[in-house]
């Protein structure tokens, strides 16, 4: 198979999200829907995309579907050939095979309002879109070297009781506006509803003890920014309802005394895939507040 330009975009996009539909992947290269399933087939049926046995599995129960894309062994050979990329020395087919539904369905959220904000800055122009790996490349050496740079240790002091947790964002990224000399940074935080809003316990886990952990690296402290280095930080959510939503914004009232905070930003998922500009969309802030993003 003679790969093209778009093919090697393809297969990046798809290995630095881990899994994308093929709407995803539609909206990122920004070509005719009927010419980039052509070509994801062919990538597929040539060993360098794979298709995740979990998905195939749901839909043929659950009805049609657009595809679900993960990377295989003859793309990452490729990515590490021509960009260096590292990758763990696995069999991906095996790899992908042992990624659950749950996973991969998680995963897919976290691309829903990625693959969003990618498509709305190339958009815009003069904003560009800071990535994970060039936020963790600009980290103190701590963070670098440190066993999880990703994960924020936090003191949770809450219901009478103090511990410690460690914090891993589901997805880090920052925006650069080129023309305003400013930068912004984001934690995302992927809810699919599954896990409860509250709990009885302090220590039990809960989206409120998320919510607990973020507040304790916040300002004046703000030990979470300078775990990477960055400046102010806000924590985007992305969940199931608006009903969720209302239920989380209680319980961030509910440990701050009442007023809330704009630090934390919630969108449904019909929301968000309905809008087609998620810099433009209207989200609901920690004050239960419509607010930008951006």
């Amino acid at each position: 198979m003679r790969l093209t330009d778009d093919d090697i975009a393809v297969i990046r996009h798809v290995a630095a999200h881990r899994f994308l539909r093929s709407t995803h992947i539609v909206s990122l290269l920004r070509r005719p829907n009927k010419k980039v399933l052509e070509r994801l087939s062919a990538l597929y049926h040539n060993g360098y995309l794979d298709r995740p046995r979990a998905q195939l599995d749901y839909y043929a129960t659950a009805g049609s579907a657009p595809l679900v894309y993960a990377l295989g062994n003859k793309g990452a050979a490729l990515l590490a050939e021509q960009d260096g990329t590292s990758f763990p020395k696995v069999d991906w087919t095996w790899k992908n095979r042992d990624a659950g539904r749950v996973f991969i369905e998680h995963t897919l959220l976290v691309a829903d309002l990625m693959v969003a904000i990618e498509t709305a800055v190339h958009r815009v122009g003069n904003i560009a879109l800071i990535g994970a790996v060039d936020i963790l490349k600009a980290a103190p050496t701590s963070t670098q070297n440190a066993k999880n740079p990703w994960a924020l240790p936090a003191r949770i002091v809450h219901g009478g009781m103090h511990y410690d947790l460690s914090l891993i964002p589901d997805k880090i990224f920052g925006l650069d506006y080129l023309d305003l000399r400013k930068r912004s940074y984001f934690f995302v935080e992927a809810d699919r509803g599954t896990m409860p809003v509250t709990r009885s316990h302090p220590r039990q886990t809960s989206f409120q003890q998320k919510i607990l952990g973020y507040l304790a690296g916040s300002r004046p402290v703000n030990t979470h920014a300078q775990h990477f280095g960055i400046g102010n930080f806000r924590v985007l959510t992305v969940t199931t309802t608006r009903e969720r939503i209302a239920t989380m914004v209680a319980a961030l009232k509910a440990v701050t005394n009442g007023t809330g905070s704009n630090q934390f930003l919630f969108v449904d998922r019909p929301s968000l895939l309905a809008s087609s500009d998620v810099l433009s969309l209207d989200w609901t802030s920690g004050k239960n507040e419509a607010v930008l993003c951006a």
